[in-house]
């Protein structure tokens, strides 16, 4: 017989996404470059965003700053050290290096609102296409 068999995770947190109608709002401050943007996913540990101009002329390999406006139902803004750990063109992972407990706690709250209110049709459609 058969047995499904679960493939390990990956990540050790999970990843949500924002609502497309409420977009997680991100500001970069990295060696004197700052770029406004949008989160393509959020997790406990960290982000992923696209850059327009991929911080060109600027060292990715140093710790960045981030201002971070996560929407409802939290509505809740933090600040917090990060670190670029992924570079794909202009695609971007951030993972957080110095984030208070209190917004971390925040944080988990907007991710388990958005685990449970998010259906994995749409998930599955963002990250992958299907």
């Amino acid at each position: 017989m058969n047995e499904a068999r679960q493939l390990p995770e990956k990540r050790l947190t999970k990843r949500v996404l924002p609502a497309q109608d409420q977009p997680i709002e991100v500001v970069i401050k990295l060696n004197g470059c700052i770029e406004t943007t949008h989160a393509t996913n959020i997790s406990r540990h960290g982000m992923g965003v696209v850059l327009a101009d991929e911080f060109q002329g600027c060292d990715i390999n140093s710790s960045a700053y981030i201002d971070v406006k996560l929407p409802q139902p939290v509505n809740h803004s933090f600040s917090a050290r990060v670190k670029i750990v992924h570079q794909q063109g202009n695609q971007f992972g951030i993972r957080f290096e110095i984030i208070t407990s209190v917004d971390e706690e925040i944080l988990s709250r907007y991710i388990d609102h958005r685990l449970v209110n998010t259906d994995g049709a749409s998930v599955m459609k963002a990250l992958y296409g299907i």
